[in-house]
């Protein structure tokens, strides 16, 4: 049987080797982006393309790696990728400067100047102030205020002082509703995330039509880059609105969901 000594000795063998792997695995990985990047930089870009997206399939996707795949598109003329990634980029973090400034000149391109119609302006408030914190970072938040709340609750209950415990009971139910509250911004950026249906244009030019049927009557045309958004689908093709509210249908394998 092996002795307490022996036991902890092969702990720690087990620990160091894992340790080890995880540092090669990391290294490996931080090696393939850091040659990416220098294919970028060397106007390689095809191959800096194949080898992001190489990393985005393998190894996970993240704000900074489809900024950098949404360059490399840009500059090898795919607009439509571009913006596609770009896009992506700032569905996981909404502030990401460099991405939003990028996405704005590459729309500077696209055929398509469509005016949007301004949202109720309530809802744009409410929408940019959730899209300050993440999901992970709102759920911290109300974390924490659940904590303090749990604390001045205590305090209510086991406090000396009539007054304190007064305050403590208000300031507990404040805290609780906007915990609650937190936890719904929480909820609101998960579906923001996952339960989109916005997309972009692939092709160089669409015919909107205005039944999904290639016989049915042409409405309008939208151009690479153009963003969209899925209201049904049927077969192969999906009903798009756009932003300044026209509504069409179009065959599926000309947009990329974002």
């Amino acid at each position: 049987m092996l002795n307490r000594y022996n036991l902890r000795k092969m702990k720690k063998r087990i620990l160091l080797i894992f340790s080890l792997v995880i540092s090669i695995v990391v290294l490996s990985q931080q090696a393939e982006f850091d040659k990416a990047n220098a294919l970028y930089k060397s106007a390689n870009y095809q191959n800096a393309i194949a080898l992001y997206e190489q990393i985005s399939a393998t190894q996970g996707t993240s704000p900074e790696l489809y900024y950098n795949i949404g360059n490399a598109y840009f500059k090898s003329g795919d607009l439509g990728n571009a913006i596609l990634n770009y896009e992506r980029a700032l569905r996981l973090t909404p502030n990401y400067e460099d991405a939003r400034n990028n996405l704005e000149f590459a729309q500077s391109k696209v055929v398509d100047n469509i005016v949007q119609i301004p949202p109720f302006f309530l809802k744009k408030w409410t929408d940019g102030f959730i899209k300050l914190l993440s999901i992970d970072q709102w759920y911290v938040v109300s974390v924490l205020l659940f904590t303090i709340t749990l604390a001045l609750g205590l305090f209510f209950i086991f406090g000396s002082s009539l007054v304190l415990r007064k305050m403590a009971f208000y300031a507990a139910f404040v805290g609780l509703a906007f915990s609650i509250i937190t936890v719904s911004f929480a909820t609101v950026r998960y579906n923001h995330f996952s339960q989109h249906n916005d997309a972009i244009i692939m092709s160089p030019t669409v015919t909107v039509k205005s039944s999904p049927d290639k016989s049915g009557t042409d409405l309008f045309q939208l151009h690479e880059g153009t963003k969209v958004n899925i209201h049904s689908t049927l077969d192969k093709w999906v009903e798009v609105k756009l932003g300044n509210g026209n509504i069409g249908w179009i065959e599926a394998s000309n947009i990329e969901k974002i």
